[in-house]
């Protein structure tokens, strides 16, 4: 029997009008936005390197990823979330996204969580949820993760 009273701690984050929910073990930390090193000939939801204690981190826009406009960055609400990358490439630690406003943390055990029926556009979301009456995105890190190494190669 299973015990459906364990709960996950999670993060939900601000992107533009969505909500992206991710294991809290899996943000190292959300910065300010400085010292975008930008690259050339990339889609246009790959910003560039983000300076992040001596790592130059793939900084990409998670909206635009999904045919969304991203946030303007000159707008002092704007942050980057680094986040663990989940493979075994040495080389490749971390990555992050845009977000907006502070992230929330929820615990979120199996019976907060309810399948909703709208597909998402992001090719990184796994799949729309209603957690607590309110729809998330779920993010595939393994996904988000090829996506970003993909492009960067």
């Amino acid at each position: 029997m299973s015990d459906t009273s364990a709960q996950i701690k999670c993060v939900l984050l601000n992107i533009n009008n969505d909500k992206l929910v991710l294991p809290n073990a899996a943000v190292a930390e959300i910065v300010p936005i400085r010292n975008i090193i930008n690259v050339a000939n990339k889609p246009g939801w790959m910003l560039g390197y983000l300076d992040w204690r001596g790592n130059s981190v793939p900084l990409v826009s998670f909206e635009a990823m999904g045919g969304v406009r991203m946030p303007s960055l000159a707008s002092g609400d704007v942050k980057a979330v680094v986040i663990y990358a989940i493979g075994e490439d040495k080389d490749f630690p971390f990555m992050s996204f845009l977000m907006q406003g502070a992230p929330q943390v929820v615990n979120i055990s199996a019976t907060d969580v309810i399948a909703a029926g709208e597909a998402s556009q992001n090719p990184a979301v796994d799949q729309k949820l209603l957690i607590k009456d309110e729809e998330v995105s779920l993010v595939n890190l393994e996904t988000l993760e090829s996506i970003i190494k993909e492009v960067m190669t």
